[in-house]
């Protein structure tokens, strides 16, 4: 059975109005526990609608949600409860940053969800802010003190101490330097590693894509147009390209070396692999 899994999802936005707009017009997915999903497509495909319907911030026109087989809207009172199942972390989280402390701000999450307890709940802030790379020094610290990329991950931190079943992550790198992205990105992978946690990551880079998920979530035109392993995903630059999207520049030569004759796997998706392959090529092998 699926962790989560939608059904013929359907939101349309100002419904009635002149600015009547369908964001998602039946969408269905399923999606197992562990897995690490991305979720690409350009603006206005309805990934971001989708990523809040999941987590109950929105409620579908029609369709279902399903979370452990069961519909998150057949009790609407319990809503509450999936957003500590289904955590979100919205692009440029450190705007919700807001307590007097970043370890105030990281206990707000698990403190609401019930945890009274408080050497349990020093346990769950501390391997939180653990997880994203926080030192420890900086938890006593004014969260509006903290620099752009410790913000970013004080506010990732303040979703995972909620220990959702389901990590969303929209656009977590976006506005970050290139080490302050790896970082966070190699922190979300290794969080994923440890608790078998099922993450999704919505982003624009095909690059950060390439590198974590195991399976690529293609949104267009408020639809799954594609839902396959990334080798796969990547394999159809062109379609890619046709509905606005680009792929990892390394997979981007392999193509262009294709059109030019040479036997090439296109199926290259990151940069060991191109290395490799371009090594291969080299030494006078073929393609598989």
């Amino acid at each position: 059975m699926a962790l989560i899994e939608t059904q013929d999802l359907r939101f349309v936005y100002g419904k009635g109005t002149p600015f009547e707009k369908v964001a998602l017009s039946g969408a269905n997915i399923s999606i197992d526990e562990g897995e690490f999903i991305g979720v690409i497509g350009h603006t206005g495909s309805g990934k971001s609608t989708l990523v809040q319907l999941l987590n109950g911030l929105l409620k579908p026109e029609s369709g279902r949600i399903l979370l452990d087989g069961k519909d998150i809207w057949a009790e609407p009172k319990k809503i509450r409860d999936v957003r500590f199942q289904v955590g979100l972390v919205f692009q440029y989280p450190e705007y919700q940053l807001f307590e007097e402390t970043v370890y105030k701000d990281i206990a707000f999450g698990p403190s609401n969800k019930g945890i009274k307890d408080k050497g349990e709940l020093d346990k769950i802030i501390r391997t939180s802010a653990e997880f994203v790379g926080l030192k420890e020094a900086l938890l006593e610290k004014s969260p509006f003190d903290l620099s752009g990329g410790e913000k970013r991950r004080a506010a990732i931190a303040g979703v995972i101490a909620m220990e959702p079943k389901v990590l969303i992550l929209d656009e977590p790198t976006a506005g970050l330097d290139p080490r302050g992205r790896d970082r966070i990105l190699n922190q979300i992978k290794a969080y994923r590693d440890k608790t078998g946690s099922t993450v999704l990551l919505v982003s624009h880079s095909m690059e950060d894509i390439a590198r974590c998920a195991d399976r690529v979530l293609v949104m267009n035109k408020g639809d799954v147009d594609m839902f396959d392993t990334t080798e796969n995903v990547f394999k159809q630059g062109e379609h890619l390209a046709e509905i606005g999207l680009k792929v990892p520049q390394i997979t981007q030569v392999f193509l262009e070396l294709k059109k030019l004759g040479a036997n090439v796997d296109t199926g290259i998706y990151t940069m060991e692999q191109g290395m490799e392959a371009a090594l291969k090529y080299l030494e006078g092998g073929a393609a598989e």
